[in-house]
């Protein structure tokens, strides 16, 4: 094996051992008995399931407000810089056509 893959296999099952120590802490500390404590979470996945499409759905909603502002912000900027863009290119001509009658 190569040291990444030790190095990959070590984190895997230190991590492993870490989830099952806190899952036999968390039950053995509890202190609720198992009827209740099953029927609390059980509640509270019912509660996070609905919860999550409802904050998801938020979310969106926010991304495509942000992203419109943007949009409009970025469309606003480019405009500028093109107005400053031909501006500078008129002055040029305009100077060009200048020196070219002085001679």
């Amino acid at each position: 094996m190569s040291k990444n893959s030790d190095d990959y296999l070590i984190f895997t099952v230190g991590t492993l051992f870490g989830v099952l120590t806190g899952v036999i802490a968390g039950v053995i500390f509890s202190p609720k008995p198992g009827v209740e404590l099953r029927r609390d979470l059980k509640s509270m996945a019912k509660n996070f399931s609905r919860e999550v499409p409802t904050d998801s759905r938020q979310a969106k909603e926010v991304f495509h407000k942000s992203m419109d502002k943007l949009k409009y912000t970025m469309e606003n900027q480019i405009n500028k810089i093109n107005d400053a863009v031909k501006a500078g290119r008129m002055a040029s001509a305009k100077e060009k056509e200048e020196l070219e009658a002085g001679y």
